[in-house]
């Protein structure tokens, strides 16, 4: 198997870092606010990072929607009927 071409490196702290390889990037730009590039990793799926920083990945997704989502259904009186 052939090393990936390109890699992504997300630095956790100053003793820890990850490394990711990216298949393709998929777009790579800057706002007012912040750079922003979606890659594309075998690992993770299509990966948001927001200066640097991975946002959200393609394969951990559910875990951010669920954190979202379940707090106000359990408050909700009648989610059944919630889009």
């Amino acid at each position: 198997m052939d090393e990936p071409d390109k890699w992504f490196f997300d630095k956790i702290n100053r003793n820890l870092m990850q490394l990711h390889a990216v298949d393709d990037v998929l777009y790579s730009g800057k706002t007012k606010f912040q750079s922003i590039d979606i890659l594309r990793s075998p690992s993770f799926g299509k990966l948001l990072v927001l200066d640097g920083k991975i946002q959200s990945a393609e394969t951990d997704e559910f875990i951010y929607h669920e954190a979202l989502v379940h707090p106000p259904m359990l408050v909700h009186p009648e989610p059944e009927k919630v889009f």
